[in-house]
């Protein structure tokens, strides 16, 4: 059975595909933090959460590059890490230099809770093209 960290780094490092059935039947995905850029904050079940990272993918970190990946708490049911995403936005054009952190809770070998946050200010600069005034202005993916 996959521990919380095990489970973790294979999101990280999955297709949206595969990163949405490590989640259980009612599984969570949470972006608390990106509800500003218009951006729903929670997605349940691996089918809702396949559909959203799927989005991402194609969308948006097509060609990502992670790097910097560190995991700071590692027990069997909860792991806390920070890794680093490097691309070309294919919204804005710019390049992103984004730091996320994850929290994942594991049952049964499967994640019931993912909350996931990057650092805002670098999300807003790379995905708006006038950065951080279009989380100011309201504007909408």
């Amino acid at each position: 059975m996959r521990t919380a960290t095990e489970l973790l780094q294979t999101y990280i490092h999955s297709s949206a595909q595969e990163a949405a059935a490590l989640f259980a039947a009612d599984g969570a995905l949470e972006l608390p933090y990106l509800e500003d850029f218009g951006i729903e904050p929670r997605y349940e079940g691996p089918e809702k959460i396949g559909t959203f990272l799927t989005f991402l993918y194609e969308k948006k970190y097509r060609d990502a590059k992670l790097v910097d990946e560190k995991i700071y708490i590692d027990t069997f049911d909860q792991a806390f890490g920070e890794y680093t995403i490097r691309l070309k936005s294919r919204i804005s054009g710019k390049d992103e230099h984004k730091r996320l952190f994850g929290h994942c809770t594991a049952v049964d070998g499967k994640i019931v809770l993912l909350r996931e946050a990057p650092n805002v200010l670098a999300a807003a600069h790379g995905t708006f093209a006038c950065g951080l005034s279009g989380v100011v202005n309201r504007q909408r993916l």
